[in-house]
Formats: structure tokens, sequence, C-alpha cells
């Protein structure tokens, strides 16, 4: 079979295809989570290295981040009303354009991420004439959201015994899940010509992540009140912001959203990670794949990837917080350098593709297919 490159067309589509469902117009964990899973499939399972595609349920303009990233990894990709306008239905909402063009390109399984991508993937299993397709959901959020999100992800969660599985990425997100789910762990690539990062002088300390009261940078700003010579990175754009830059701290940089994390990582000697809910995020792993170990709150699934003052630490209290960063600071050469081994460590044994990808084509069973 031949495949179409990216973003040209879809005429010459595989059939049989794996496609990643996704609705992205911002570029967060769950984007990250897709390439991921994306190139991890495509390394991993070489029976299948040129049947996955990332299908983008909507066209939004400006055209999204993931659009230059799935450019950039060429990794094939289609928006839905493209494969929908080859079946004759691109003028139609999106159920409709996802039910004809399963019809018409036939993929073995439709993974989806995000809540409207699970919602309308799930239709089409109403549909006797599409059972040839498996539907796919992993649930992404720990928090609750709040307005009219509340009530997509309620339908979302007890929608979910419609799907032939449902994955989630922590213990916290498995029991909102009223149905019978697999929990798997997010994971990350190893950097090419990965090396320790080095810490600077005086030491730069990050927070990377949505600007939300779940993920907490209030505490990240209060914490930087009380250490003055330690220079804070804070690295995101959300609804929280204006808040924070009322009451700024001068060892705080506010550097916004960010688009290219390789640029980020760099400017970072220790993550911090002072969340109110979590699940498992991909910032930890991201940061302690590149050797920087993080500081983080014992919520979500964190306690499972972070062994307390081996390859990072937990907190249960903002006061742990500034304990543990004392702590941090006071490290020898030697000590530092330790954690930063059993951070990598842990990642690559656990957290990576080649640990993860197995256990995913299980569940798929690509390997009993063909």
């Amino acid at each position: 079979m031949s495949t179409i490159k990216p973003n040209q067309g879809v005429l010459n589509i595989n059939l049989h295809e794996i496609w990643l469902l996704i609705d992205s117009q911002t570029f967060g964990g769950i984007e990250t989570h897709v390439l991921e899973l994306a190139q991890g499939l495509r390394s991993e399972s070489a029976l299948y290295s040129e049947a996955i595609r990332v299908v983008l349920l909507t066209k939004f303009t400006p055209e999204p981040i993931i659009v230059e990233k799935l450019h950039a990894l060429n990794i094939p990709f289609s928006y839905l009303s493209d494969l929908a306008s080859c079946s004759g239905g691109s003028n139609v909402n999106s159920a409709v354009q996802l039910k004809r063009a399963v019809e018409h390109y036939q993929p073995r399984l439709i993974h989806a991420h995000g809540y409207k991508a699970s919602l309308v993937s799930k239709l089409i299993k109403l549909s006797p004439r599409l059972n040839h397709t498996k539907q796919i959901t992993t649930y992404h959020a720990g928090e609750t959201p709040t307005g009219k999100v509340w009530v997509y992800d309620w339908l979302d969660r007890y929608s979910s015994f419609l799907s032939d599985q449902s994955l989630v990425v922590s213990e916290k997100i498995k029991a909102k899940v009223p149905s019978k789910t697999h929990q798997l762990n997010n994971f990350v690539k190893v950097p090419i010509g990965l090396t320790n990062v080095s810490s600077s002088s005086p030491f730069h300390v990050g927070f990377v992540g949505r600007l939300s009261h779940e993920k907490a940078p209030d505490r990240f700003v209060a914490l930087a009140k009380q250490f003055a010579d330690v220079q804070f990175e804070l690295f995101g754009d959300g609804p929280e912001m204006g808040a924070l830059v009322k009451s700024p701290s001068d060892n705080v940089i506010f550097h916004g959203h960010q688009t290219n994390m390789d640029d980020v990582w760099s400017q970072i000697d220790l993550l911090i990670i002072p969340s109110r809910f979590e699940g498992l995020p991909m910032a930890a792993l991201e940061a302690m794949i590149r050797g920087i170990p993080v500081l983080a709150t014992s919520v979500g699934n964190l306690p499972q990837l972070i062994d307390h003052q081996v390859n990072g630490y937990l907190a249960n209290t903002e006061a742990e917080l500034a304990q543990f960063l004392s702590v941090w600071m006071s490290l020898s050469n030697e000590q530092r350098d330790s954690l930063k081994s059993n951070a990598i460590k842990t990642v690559k044994n656990q957290y990576s593709p080649q640990a993860v990808v197995p256990q995913l084509l299980e569940i798929y069973q690509l390997d009993r297919e063909s």
C-alpha cells in the first residue's frame, strides 16, 4: 500500500489505518501525548509504521500548532472534513463526517483523545455497518471542568461503555470512568544525543503548563517570594495570568505560551509542579528524561513516577515545597548528578515508547490482525 504525504489530499490514503483522532486548537498535554503516541507506534511496530494517521476533527483558522509539528515530524495527517469530502460528506456535522469517512476508508481502529473527539467517534459504534472499526478512548483529564465542558466531560465518561477499550493515565482518572478501563503510563521518547543538564548559577527553577487553578501557578509565584536568590521561569498562559502579574516578584519571569519546548528545557535546572490536581503530566516526563529533576505535590500519579529524594521530590504542603527546594539547593554536585541520572533511568525504564507501546499494541491487538 502507498501512503500519502501529510496534508496533500486523501485520494491514496491507506485502507485499514489507525486513526488518532483529536480536536486541537491550542497545544498542550494531549497534543504532546498524541505526537509521542504516533511516533512511538511508527517506530515500535514495523508492521504498522506506514499505517498511523492523525485525524484533526476541526479545521481551525489560524492553523493550529499541532499541524506545524506534524509536518516537522513527517507524521501523516488529515482533516476530517477532507476525508469526508472524498465520500461526499464535507458539509455536515463531525459525527456524520466521521461516519462517512469510516465507511469509505475502513480504518481498523480510531483512538480518540479529548472529550469532543471521544464523543464523536463513539457514535460510530451505534452503526452495525461500522463494526469493523474499533474505537478506543484515552481519558487524560483528572480535574473536574466547569460550565458546558462539565456536561461534555460527564457525557464522555458515562458513554465509555460504547468504546471497545477505555484507557486512562492515572488512578484518579480511572476512578472517574464508570466502565472498565486499562491504565497505561504516559510516555516520551528519549531525545537523540541526550546529555545531563548542567546546573547554572544562580539556580533556575521552572513552571511549565496552563496557568489555571488546578495547576497552581500561584503557589509557584508565592514560592519565588521566599527564594530571592533563585530565578523562577514561568512558561505558559491561561486564566490565572491576570491575577499572577498583579502581584509579581522580581525574580519571576513570565515567558507566556511556548511552541518549542526544546528551547525551554535548557533554561531550567529543576521543574516545580505545585498542582492541586493532576493525572500524570507530560511536562514531568519531558523534564526527567532530560535529567531535570521534578519537585511536585503528591497528587495524581506523580507519586508513582517520583521516588522521593531518589529521582525527585514529593511535597504534601506548600511548606514542604519550600523545604525540599532548599534541600535540592544544598546538594553537592555528586548528589545532584545522582538525582539527574535516576530521573533519566526511571523514564527510560517505565515511561518510554519501548516500555509502553508493546502494552498498547496488545490492547489494540494489532499483532493478531493483518
